[in-house]
């Protein structure tokens, strides 16, 4: 993963930038590897790489690496606005699980609004009625099966003002509790033991957190 920034500002976070270079027999710019930029494109856009000057009028950018789902949330953070191409990046990595429900959830309007006839797959990330959710089950919505009262096709991504969710019965290893989590059950709070806890907190694989 790739950040490129201009004038102290982030302008994209890509998988592969769009490296410009300048055809030695024609004089056109052309896409090209990074071995031979002078420049990079974003959403159309040039820049001269690297402090190079061979693009005339275009602005200076510097592409750098990355390194996973923390610190590029991290860098989007510095960002005024978060454009679209980084909010495109941050709606892949929290659906790939890169970054995480809480995090994700502090930040809805950057994903799509839930609609239908729509074909959704699992791991999907949409928003609805202002909270985030993650589809678990693959079907076509309809408009009786809103996230909010399907909870066989639609889970709740973490609310991250809420530090003690109440917990609610797993229906499958894909909305099982990992360990660490954090519940509220019967007025007590609980930590999870175990990654893939199906069980009822006080039962098996919680430990009841003091106060």
């Amino acid at each position: 993963m790739f950040k490129i920034v201009s004038s102290g500002k982030i302008v994209a976070i890509c998988d592969h930038p769009r490296y410009i270079a300048k055809n030695p027999e024609t004089g056109t710019l052309v896409e090209t590897t990074a071995d031979n930029a002078i420049g990079v494109s974003v959403a159309g856009t040039l820049y001269n790489l690297n402090g190079g000057k061979e693009i005339p009028e275009a602005p200076d950018a510097i592409v750098s690496d990355v390194e996973g789902g923390e610190l590029i949330f991290s860098t989007m953070a510095q960002v005024d606005t978060v454009n679209t191409t980084n909010g495109i990046a941050f709606v892949a990595m929290a659906e790939a699980g890169t970054i995480d429900d809480v995090t994700a959830g502090e930040h809805v309007d950057l994903f799509t609004p839930w609609a239908y006839p729509v074909n959704y797959t699992e791991g999907q990330l949409r928003q609805y009625g202002g909270k985030l959710y993650r589809c678990i089950s693959a079907h076509t919505s309809q408009a009786d099966w809103t996230p909010d009262i399907t909870a066989s096709l639609w889970k709740e991504a973490a609310d991250p003002a809420e530090e003690w969710p109440e917990w609610s019965q797993p229906l499958g290893a894909h909305d099982a509790y990992n360990a660490g989590d954090k519940v509220s059950h019967n007025g007590q709070h609980y930590t999870s033991d175990v990654d893939g806890n199906v069980w009822e907190p006080g039962v098996y694989g919680w430990t009841e957190a003091g106060e």
